[in-house]
């Protein structure tokens, strides 16, 4: 006897251990069909009940990484990594980096930003 399955055994009445043997047959091979494991409850008659379901197992090809044809250094441009904003018609919409780069150039070299009083609305 497996020693495994001693506890199955010990807790199941004898004359009903025919029972139990076909239970656990049954449950071997749905076991192989699938592949998931499970957290067995057996009681005193033989019977076997699933208690705890693991996952299903995952597929080994699952990701596939496709090489690309063409490696990075090979198509390099000049101005590869700016935002678009920054391409030939730079000075039509500046991005949010030219806007905020003055106000920090001037928070960091000690200088407040521009903070004048705005006018107030007429109530």
């Amino acid at each position: 006897m497996e020693p495994s399955l001693k506890p199955y055994f010990d807790h199941v009445w004898p004359l009903l251990w025919p029972w139990l043997v076909w239970n656990l047959i049954r449950f071997a091979r749905w076991h192989l069909r699938t592949g998931q494991d499970a957290l067995l409850a057996v009681d005193c008659f033989g019977n076997i009940r699933i208690t705890r379901l693991c996952d299903a197992p995952q597929a080994e090809d699952l990701y596939l990484h496709e090489a690309p044809r063409v490696t990075s250094w090979e198509r390099l441009a000049p101005g590869f990594c700016l935002p678009a904003e920054m391409g030939s018609d730079f000075g039509s919409v500046p991005s949010g980096l030219l806007r905020t780069f003055p106000v920090f150039i001037r928070t960091a070299s000690g200088l407040f930003p521009d903070l004048s009083p705005q006018p107030r609305a007429p109530p």
